[in-house]
């Protein structure tokens, strides 16, 4: 079928669209054909559909249904080397199936195909080699626009053999698992596509508001034996869960804290009477029950940082999550912890996977390097910068910070790298979303993104104000910019401390703790202008939602700024972690 519309080798085949069995058809078909497959999101704007299928020479993009049809209609004319659209799922618009090189899929489903055709796929299925790339993965850059990670056969299919091996003493051979996290995301592709193919597993595929709320449906409906999910979701599955237990009678709440204690106890310390622990068991039981996971034998987290309240809660629950680390950049994971008493570190290197850190300090704190077959090809069409994360020797450098403990276990203390990564996941290229903001704000001087391990991303900002040039402390006075702004919503301030309601001198404050108080006019057109930002964004994660006015601007002597002018984030995350605590209550 594939060939029929024009795929051609060493081309990609680009799927937009949820997660369904035609994105596997889509998939594998195009790797026996020696074709390349990338995924977009769903949610992606028109402007990131066209990059991902002008920088993976796509030749075929299937898609979901109308809407994300009318995103590559848009984009199509820049698209020289795209020769088929085909639509999935209906309705249809009347150019689908006759205007040249817009299809559908059950039309192109119930084709009889001559023996050339046959010929020709048996042809290319003979060229593949191991060594040449076989997925895109799209992960995002600090300017915006995400980098092809380049992924072999053998890169692909090396990291679904070392997972399945570690995990091999509970891991069925054919495991009933969810699909339901983006199928171009490397984790999704792995555990959903390469494990479940080679372990003959049985997929069942969640409908598009699976992570809005519908998921447990289909959990009640399959009953996994399996769960591969970002932190976000497991967060959900908590909070629903805590709901439910503060609204039950004052015996079921009783029995539920005991029982979790009881069963935290036996799995961290391996202590207490066994008929306690089985009676514990007997009431654990009913929330897997309550959530379709009560044939869950593992339950695997990663994609974002994992908080160690998390995974206590679901260790409680007799429910233990085995974290994982990995990137794009390394075909999947790396590392994972099976040690359940350990709810601290990432745990142990897979075998056939290396852990170097790089350049240690005194502590034997470094940036953390990985090595083994499943290691990308580089970022296509970005020699430079693959240069600067995968050396000659094979170390790839993954611009985390962590250290390794003396049994072996991988910790993660912090990130080199600034991009923002959600508890969904979601990488956030932090500087492109600030602009965005800044460009709607005349009036803001700095702006720094918030929404690490967070369900969604607000902003800080900070209104202009003139500097001191002796000091080069921020004063009280507006800058000409803020002035003129405040005076089209029909205000006369000069001053900041009477845009914010503070105390004109808060040199001897804490700067966390000074509660800012603007107008309500002042703060519906920061919201309105916010909005009309996220009309930009690359995508629906890259969307700020809430937002705080800090008391003072950024400057070298409050600490903000570094020398060279830049955003301290590190140092500005920490200073304002209590202004961050109030906007996520």
């Amino acid at each position: 079928m594939l060939l029929h519309v024009g795929l051609q080798p060493r081309t990609s085949v680009c799927v937009l669209a949820f997660n369904c069995p035609e994105w596997f058809y889509a998939e594998f078909g195009a790797l026996c054909a020696n074709g390349v497959v990338s995924g977009i999101y769903p949610s992606s704007s028109p402007e990131s559909v066209e990059h991902v299928l002008a920088t993976s020479q796509a030749t075929v993009c299937v898609v979901d249904d109308a809407a994300q049809m009318a995103k590559v209609r848009q984009v199509k004319d820049n698209l020289p080397l795209l020769r088929a659209v085909i639509q999935l799922h209906g309705p249809f618009e009347d150019f689908i199936g006759t205007e040249e090189g817009y299809y559908r899929w059950e039309d192109l489903f119930a084709l009889k195909f001559d023996s050339a055709l046959s010929d020709e796929l048996a042809r290319r299925e003979s060229t593949v080699g191991a060594n040449e790339c076989a997925v895109l993965i799209f992960t995002s850059g600090t300017t915006g626009l995400p980098k092809a990670v380049m992924l072999c056969h053998d890169s692909v299919l090396m990291n679904a053999k070392i997972i399945d091996t570690g995990i091999s003493d509970i891991r069925k051979e054919a495991e009933v698992t969810v699909s339901y996290l983006p199928l171009n995301h490397i984790a999704a592709q792995i555990f959903d596509g390469y494990m479940g193919l080679d372990n003959g597993s049985c997929i069942y595929f969640a409908d598009r508001d699976a992570m809005k709320g519908t998921l447990v449906k289909t959990f009640l409906k399959a009953r996994p034996t399996c769960l591969f999910g970002v932190p976000r979701v497991f967060e959900k599955m908590q909070e629903r869960l805590k709901q439910v237990t503060a609204n039950s009678s004052t015996f079921s709440r009783s029995a539920m804290e005991w029982a979790r204690r009881v069963t935290l106890a036996y799995h961290q310390n391996k202590t207490g009477h066994p008929l306690k622990f089985w009676l514990a068991s007997k009431i654990t039981n009913q929330v897997k029950v309550a959530l379709g996971l009560d044939r869950c034998r593992w339950r695997i987290t990663g994609g974002a940082p994992v908080s160690t309240e998390l995974k206590e809660f679901f260790t409680s629950l007799d429910m233990p999550l085995f974290e994982a680390y990995g990137l794009s950049e390394v075909g999947g994971a790396a590392v994972i912890n099976r040690d359940i008493g350990n709810l601290k570190s990432c745990g142990k290197a897979f075998d056939g996977v290396e852990i170097k850190i790089n350049e240690p300090n005194e502590d034997g704190h470094g940036e953390i390097c990985l090595r083994s077959r499943s290691t990308m090809m580089g970022y296509l069409n970005e020699v430079e910068k693959t240069a600067e994360v995968l050396k000659e020797d094979g170390w790839f450098h993954t611009g985390d910070l962590g250290y390794v403990d003396e049994d072996g276990n991988l910790l993660i203390t912090g990130r080199i790298k600034e991009l923002v990564i959600t508890a969904g996941g979601e990488n956030i290229p932090p500087v492109h979303v600030e602009n965005l903001v800044k460009a709607e704000l005349p009036c803001v001087s700095n702006a720094l993104l918030v929404g690490d391990h967070r369900k969604y991303l607000s902003i800080l900002l900070t209104l202009k104000t003139d500097m001191d040039p002796h000091t080069g402390l921020p004063l009280d006075i507006l800058h000409s910019d803020t002035i003129s702004w405040l005076q089209n919503l029909g205000f006369k301030y000069s001053l900041l401390s009477e845009v914010l309601n503070i105390p004109a001198d808060v040199s001897a404050l804490d700067d966390a703790n000074i509660l800012v108080q603007p107008d309500a006019k002042i703060v519906a057109e920061i919201d309105a202008a916010i909005k009309r930002a996220n009309t930009r964004a690359l995508s629906n994660a890259q969307k700020v939602q809430k937002f705080a006015l800090l008391p003072h601007d950024f400057s070298i002597p409050t600490g903000e700024l570094g020398p060279t002018l830049k955003s301290r984030r590190k140092v500005i995350l920490e200073k304002y972690a209590t202004v961050i605590e109030r906007i996520y209550k």
